[in-house]
């Protein structure tokens, strides 16, 4: 009896052992899913966190393109308005103000008569020295032609002229009274009396307010050569002729 007894004592012993191991498998087991749920949520966290990064690291190099890109854009527009009608008169009033009349030849549609061989470099080096503009609207036509405002100031060329002219008399008349003729005048004399004026620091300047015509020709815009750009660059000059005829 008491080995029957002791028998059933240690099954019961066996079954506590094995619900005490089941019962700590368990425990492990939910130990494990927990841990193993924090580890997965970490991961998951930390790659969300590398993925934000890179996603910001684009955005520096997104700005960069773009900025990039804008800058191109502006230059295209400054290298498509460099061959327009404006870029045509700013050129020629450049070169003109520099006394550079053979380089200035080539914005123009055609040769003008001030721009001629007969004036030596001094010459030419004064002629537009005072040389100063403000280039306005630019108006481009279908047909290939343009029109340009523009304000000029420069030389007083009626008081230049009418300067050079007094000179020029009163010289011819001292040698006739003289005994003398004006044989004994040369051009070079009478062109010193011109480049006399034309570094007298008491000429003064005026502005006119003009709109100079442009054209298209071989896909270059040429200045047209024409009264008004005649009288903006030397105003007064063909009224002071004029009356002289």
């Amino acid at each position: 009896m008491e080995e029957k007894n002791k028998d059933i004592k240690d099954e019961n012993k066996k079954v506590e052992t094995k619900s005490d191991v089941k019962k700590e498998e368990a425990k492990f087991k939910k130990a494990d899913k927990k841990e193993t749920k924090k580890l997965t949520k970490e991961a998951n966290k930390k790659e969300k966190k590398n993925d934000d990064g890179k996603k910001k690291a684009w955005i520096p190099t997104v700005i960069a393109v773009v900025i990039v890109l804008l800058i191109a854009g502006i230059l295209t527009t400054m290298i498509i308005t460099s061959s327009a009608p404006k870029k045509s008169l700013d050129s020629l009033l450049t070169n003109l103000k520099a006394g550079d009349f053979e380089k200035a030849q080539q914005y123009l549609d055609e040769k003008m008569d001030f721009a001629t061989e007969d004036l030596d470099g001094e010459a030419q080096r004064l002629l537009f020295d005072k040389l100063e503009w403000k280039i306005g609207k630019v108006t481009e036509n279908e047909d290939d032609t343009a029109t340009i405002e523009v304000e000029i100031t420069t030389k007083d060329f009626k008081t230049i002229v009418n300067n050079y002219m007094q000179k020029a008399l009163e010289a011819v008349k001292g040698a006739i009274t003289g005994g003398g003729s004006t044989e004994s005048f040369s051009s070079q004399d009478f062109e010193k009396y011109f480049i006399d004026e034309l570094k007298n620091e008491e000429i003064q300047t005026t502005t006119i307010n003009t709109t100079i015509n442009a054209i298209k020709q071989d896909k270059s815009w040429k200045i047209v050569s024409g009264e008004e750009l005649v009288n903006a660059l030397l105003p007064g000059l063909n009224e002071t002729i004029n009356s002289l005829s």
